[in-house]
């Protein structure tokens, strides 16, 4: 009884370090194809710092508007106020190439963008500030724009799963709205 007693325990023991192998691998495995996935995602992309200090070197200007857009291949599209007026420029996120590049318009009925921005008492990075104190996340789009007469910054915040909008008065820097997006 005692024989088979300990040969039981034996099986007991092995069964439990098979199952710890196992999922150790898993662990090991799922971990290393994540960390691969996120490296390729990442791999060679311009951080969009670097981004939107390139471009308004290369360009003489000050980056007003950035968005990053994930279509393949990723992209940022800006908008650069140089001597000239407005650019819109869109910029290979992995490359760093122009890959478009034309100026704004002023004909526009809507407030122009180099007369929103000069008009605007609040800056961009200041609007971020606010818009992260309110939501804590990671900041996607930003968009200065005019909304029942009153000039704003238009931001949406990633949070895991979830996506906010937020709206700051671009002359008072209050914020106006904080909604989930659907």
């Amino acid at each position: 009884m005692k024989k088979q007693w300990s040969t039981i325990k034996q099986g007991i023991i092995q069964r439990k370090k098979v199952i710890m192998m196992v999922s150790i691998g898993s662990v090991l495995l799922f971990g290393g194809a994540a960390g691969t996935a996120v490296y390729a995602v990442n791999k060679g992309a311009l951080s969009e710092d670097e981004a939107v200090k390139m471009i308004s070197e290369k360009l003489g200007g000050e980056v007003t508007q950035f968005e990053k857009d994930w279509d393949q291949p990723m992209t940022y599209e800006m908008t650069v106020k140089t001597e000239e007026g407005y650019q819109d420029v869109d910029v290979d996120a992995e490359k760093g190439e122009i890959l478009s590049q034309e100026m704004e318009d002023d004909d526009d009925e809507d407030m122009s963008t180099q007369k929103a921005v000069e008009t605007a008492k609040i800056s961009m990075d200041q609007a971020e500030k606010i818009a992260l104190k309110k939501v804590d996340g990671q900041i996607t789009d930003v968009e200065l724009d005019s909304e029942n007469g009153i000039l704003v910054y238009e931001l949406e915040i990633n949070q895991g799963q979830k996506e906010y909008d937020v709206v700051v008065d671009a002359t008072t820097g209050k914020v106006l709205k904080t909604e989930l997006e659907d």
